[in-house]
C-alpha cells in the first residue's frame, strides 16, 4: 500500500471527527437540575394550610381472611396450608395499589406494603379485594364495595366486610406532608429556570410552573447576580420567603412570595422526593 492510499483511506475518518466536534460545539450546555430543600415536615398539631379536601393518605391496616375456602373447604384441606393473603384498593375502578402478600395466614397485617397520599373524596367508589396469592395463578377471596362517605373520614378507619366472615381495614386519614418550597430549577449563565413543581406545594399555591423563567430574587434581576448567588438564594428560604419575580412560557409575569411550607405530595410523586411523608 502505498503513502498516497493510505492518507485517502484516514481521509474520511477525520472528516468524521471534525463534524462531530463541531456538532458537539453547536449543541446547547449542559445545565444540571437542582432542588430547593425538602425536609420532614415538623412535629404539628396542624398545617397552614391544611392538606386539600380530596387527598387523604391510606394504608391497609390489617385484614382476616374467612376461615373456609369459597367452596366451604378448610384452607389446609383443600391447599395443604393456610393462604399467602394480599389486598389490592381500587377508586373509581383504578386499582391505587396492592400490599405485598403475606405467607401462611388467616390474619395478614402487611406491615411493609405500600401507603401514601391519595386522591380520595366523598362519593368516591372504593372497592377492597382480598386475594390469596401463588406462583400460578392468585385466587380472589372475596371483594367489597362501596361508596366513600363523610362518615368513613371522620373515623379515620374503615373496615370492609368480605363474604365468608372475612375483612380488610384501611387507615384513611387526611393527607401527611413533608416541608419545603416544592420545585426544581436550572441556572443558565444569567438567569434560571423553573424545571419542576410539586402539586400541593407553596410554589404551586402561589402559581409557579414548569417551564417559568425566574426575573428577579428579592428585586434583585437574576443578570447581575453570579450563578453561586442565585444557588444561594433558592438553596435556603428565610422565614419571610423570597419574593420571586417569574415569567410563564406564554410571556405573563408574575411576582409572588415563595415560603417554606407543607407540601402534600401525591403517591406518584414519591419516587421523585428526597424524604417521604410520615
Amino acid at each position: 500500500m502505498t503513502a498516497h492510499s493510505s492518507d485517502r483511506r484516514a481521509l474520511p475518518k477525520v472528516a468524521l471527527l471534525a463534524s462531530l466536534l463541531l456538532g458537539l460545539a453547536g449543541c446547547g450546555a449542559f445545565f444540571p437540575e437542582i432542588s430547593t430543600r425538602f425536609t420532614e415536615a415538623p412535629k404539628l398539631e396542624s398545617f397552614d394550610p391544611p392538606p386539600p379536601a380530596d387527598r387523604h393518605f391510606v394504608k391497609v391496616a390489617g385484614g382476616k381472611v374467612p376461615a373456609r375456602t369459597r367452596d366451604g373447604r378448610a384452607w389446609d384441606q383443600a391447599f395443604g396450608s393456610l393462604p399467602d393473603p394480599s389486598a389490592r384498593v381500587i377508586v373509581n375502578g383504578v386499582e391505587l395499589f396492592r400490599t405485598n402478600a403475606e405467607g401462611d395466614t388467616l390474619a395478614p397485617s402487611w406491615p411493609d406494603s405500600p401507603s401514601g397520599n391519595f386522591r380520595l373524596a366523598v362519593g368516591d367508589k372504593i372497592e377492597v379485594q382480598l386475594w390469596d396469592n401463588n406462583p400460578l395463578n392468585d385466587t380472589p377471596i372475596g371483594t367489597h364495595l362501596v361508596t366513600l362517605s363523610p362518615d368513613m373520614l371522620d373515623a379515620q378507619e374503615a373496615v370492609f366486610p368480605i363474604s365468608g366472615g372475612g375483612e380488610v381495614t384501611l387507615a384513611i386519614k387526611p393527607a401527611k406532608p413533608i416541608w419545603g418550597a416544592g420545585f426544581w430549577y436550572e441556572l443558565r449563565n444569567d438567569s434560571a429556570y423553573v424545571t419542576r413543581v410539586i402539586d400541593s406545594s407553596p410554589a404551586s399555591r402561589q402559581g409557579v410552573k414548569a417551564g417559568d423563567r425566574i426575573l428577579s430574587i428579592n428585586s434583585k434581576n437574576l443578570d447581575k447576580m453570579s450563578t453561586g448567588e442565585m444557588r444561594s438564594h433558592l438553596g435556603s428560604f428565610p422565614t419571610g420567603g423570597l419574593t420571586l419575580t417569574v415569567q410563564h412560557s406564554e410571556g405573563a409575569t408574575l411576582q409572588v412570595v415563595v415560603k417554606e411550607g407543607p407540601i402534600y405530595p401525591l403517591f406518584e410523586d414519591y419516587r421523585q422526593l428526597p424524604v417521604l411523608p410520615k
